[in-house]
């Protein structure tokens, strides 16, 4: 089994420790698991350009490869060879710092399994050319993962965001979520070293997410210290109403709950078909691959019909702002 740690934060700081600790612990529940640990503070990783040619050449039945050159190429094969992960990010402004967000923009759309698993169909139907066998199966690889976000705030609302973003990044992939974890309260703690129960929160998490790879019995990871999560799936605390009725919505999972109050407490359930269907899930990815294969045939016909109106406008309001926008 190979273990990657990935730490979006400064070098032997906070992120460094706290990501090597689960390493340490994964190493100790599988002793010949081949450990590794990449910082990308140094690592040039620029943002999604929007550029389309991975989603093109996806649909075309090729491999899609990210076509901008830098250090993203690297940290995406590692992650491309790893059987278990550990990532780890700061909190600088109630979400993860900038270049994980960066990264996942270039990473997720490479690794979706439903549309990935979509072309391979329409390859071995005939629809698109390429032979099945030649696609880099090991994007559909099993992963497991955990997360780590943390932060200086002694109130965790400062840091709420953290790892709820944190996992945007194994919805694609289908990877196995072992735990997350806020550590926040950083700037009390000092140094994580000096935190016992924290190191051994991080030494437990490592040790489930490597064990949990092969066995589904090993439980996702709730620390004791830490409030128990809403969402069934994702075990965050967040949720969104739904105006005018009793409805909610998990914004990370993207399902559908029902909220009750009993005893003066705030109780939501969440069906088990909701559940089947949550966004890290082959039914509820294969929901957003549809609807993105419908955009052609809606958007297409409207901007050709609309062809003279639009280069009109886009003339004047867009191309002409400058020197219009003065007058």
């Amino acid at each position: 089994m190979k273990v990657l740690g990935i730490s979006f934060g400064r070098r032997n700081s906070n992120c460094d420790i706290l990501v090597k600790e689960a390493l340490y612990g994964a190493k100790e529940a599988m002793p010949d698991a081949e450990i590794s640990f990449v910082n990308t503070m140094r690592m040039e990783i620029g943002r999604c350009r929007g550029c389309g040619a991975c989603s093109t050449n996806l649909e075309k039945g090729r491999d899609n490869d990210c076509v901008f050159k830098d250090d993203f190429q690297a940290l995406e094969n590692q992650v491309r060879e790893a059987d278990a992960i550990i990532l780890g990010a700061p909190v600088y402004a109630l979400t993860p710092v900038g270049q994980f967000k960066d990264f996942v923009d270039r990473f997720s759309c490479r690794h979706d399994y439903s549309a990935i698993t979509w072309v391979l169909d329409k390859r071995r139907n005939g629809e698109m050319p390429g032979n099945a066998d030649d696609f880099p199966m090991e994007r559909l690889k099993k992963r497991t993962v955990s997360y780590i976000s943390v932060g200086g705030a002694v109130t965790d609302n400062w840091t709420s965001l953290g790892t709820p973003i944190l996992h945007i990044f194994g919805f694609p992939p289908m990877m196995k979520v072992m735990g997350n974890y806020n550590a926040n309260n950083m700037g009390h703690i000092g140094n994580p070293l000096l935190d016992d129960e924290l190191i051994a929160d991080m030494h437990e998490m490592g040790k489930r997410t490597v064990l949990g790879y092969s066995d589904d019995s090993i439980e996702f990871f709730q620390p004791k210290s830490k409030p128990q999560g809403v969402c069934p799936v994702c075990h965050q605390r967040l949720i969104t109403i739904l105006p005018g009725t009793t409805k909610v919505e998990c914004p990370i999972c993207g399902i559908e709950g029902q909220l009750t109050i009993e005893d003066d407490a705030v109780k939501v359930t969440f069906s088990q078909e909701q559940q089947n269907r949550a966004r890290g899930t082959f039914a509820g990815l294969r929901e957003h691959t549809t609807e993105i294969q419908s955009f052609g045939a809606i958007c297409g016909p409207k901007i050709m019909a609309n062809k003279e109106k639009l280069d009109k406008l886009m003339k004047e309001r867009i191309k002409g702002f400058d020197e219009n926008i003065n007058k």
